[in-house]
């Protein structure tokens, strides 16, 4: 009668098990990278200033294996060569990657400078016709000398592009994110200004705040996990959607599972006890030996760096995960194809396998092949 009872139970569970392996994981959060739209190539420099900032040295014309290969500042080459950020095959192709991958968003590095408003007028048009998103990364707020013309400047962008069909919009509202508002640069009491100035010009906005600072509390009673926090008075502060931070290297060097996990839990629970989402970056690695005398190099572990982090913001309860970088090529950063990589895609099917959708490569620019 046992053996027969326990028989019955487990053929009573086994559907049930069954169901539950076939289940489907639940949704990853959104997935943005950030992308960087300044690079020139030789044969058509918008700012005087050819290869920049392909080079250590912006005169000298290179290949992957000819002879001044180390003139470039950056320790991989890019699987398509040193591209010009206004080369509409390469603006395409690159949108049509992000898709396979499962990347929802790139956030476009934004300095203001001239020659990038026709390189984010081109990747809005590329987005459009693939059903892509864009929003602006702004790091104008933490350099700007003129705190009136910046607030102009930024109206003036979001009346342009804030309401164009591939801006990227969070509860109806365009998306804008201030980058590392480092202390001395942006109070809350300006970044109240400056809400009220823009949504007075442009509308509601959906605000995003790279704000994380030194918890010297923390490091007075050895705890690891609170190195880093959300200030007090930003968590105060009225209007903000979600917080956020650029980088890891930039604030402790940890790339493992083991040492993000406990600093990522807890930025994300002072987000939500204030009532804000929390945006958390994963980074696939990190070289900038190519331009600095005194380099960091994040390990990429054969892609085992990128799992961690990405395991890390989803155990953390981010809303938000955002890769740094798409295509920061002097830090080495990047997600973009790499010649050096046995695999080039290497790094996107990662996200794709994290995301949860199958990655095709799309076929390279013309001038590529």
């Amino acid at each position: 009668m046992r053996r027969a009872a326990l028989l019955a139970a487990l053929l009573l569970a086994f559907p049930a098990a069954l169901r539950a392996a076939d289940a489907p994981k639940p949704a990853r959060p959104p997935l943005f990278a950030v992308y960087y739209i300044w690079y020139e190539t030789g044969d058509k420099p918008a700012n005087g200033k050819p290869w920049r900032p392909w080079l250590k040295d912006e005169k000298t014309p290179v290949g992957p294996n000819g002879p001044n290969a180390d003139q470039i500042a950056s320790a991989a080459w890019p699987l398509v060569g040193l591209y010009n950020s206004r080369d509409p095959e390469v603006a395409d192709w690159h949108i049509r990657l992000a898709q396979s991958a499962g990347i929802d968003a790139f956030l476009v590095s934004w300095f203001g400078e001239s020659r990038m408003a026709s390189s984010f007028e081109l990747l809005l048009e590329k987005a459009q016709k693939r059903g892509f998103k864009l929003a602006r990364f702004d790091e104008l707020a933490q350099f700007q000398p003129d705190w009136d013309r910046y607030k102009a400047e930024l109206v003036a962008f979001l009346k342009k592009h804030a309401r164009h069909p591939a801006y990227l919009t969070i509860d109806g509202r365009p998306v804008v994110y201030l980058y590392q508002t480092a202390p001395g640069r942006l109070t809350p009491a300006q970044f109240t200004e400056l809400k009220a100035q823009v949504e007075g010009a442009c509308g509601p906005m959906y605000w995003i705040l790279d704000k994380i600072a030194h918890n010297h509390e923390a490091v007075q009673r050895n705890d690891p996990d609170q190195i880093k926090h959300i200030p007090a008075e930003w968590l105060q502060t009225p209007g903000i959607d979600s917080f956020a931070f650029y980088s890891t290297f930039s604030h402790f060097r940890e790339s493992t599972y083991e040492k993000l996990a406990g600093k990522y839990a807890y930025m994300a629970r002072l987000a939500h006890q204030a009532g804000k989402k929390m945006l958390l970056p994963v980074h696939p690695g990190h070289n900038n030996s190519r331009f600095n005398p005194t380099p960091y190099v994040m390990d990429r572990r054969d892609g085992q760096t990128l799992r961690d982090y990405l395991q890390a913001a989803v155990d953390a309860r981010a809303d938000y995960v955002m890769v740094t970088s798409w295509n920061e090529w002097p830090e080495t950063t990047v997600v973009e194809p790499s010649s050096t990589w046995p695999d080039p895609y290497q790094y996107l099917k990662i996200l794709a396998e994290w995301k949860g959708v199958p990655f095709v490569a799309p076929p390279l620019p013309q001038a590529a092949k």
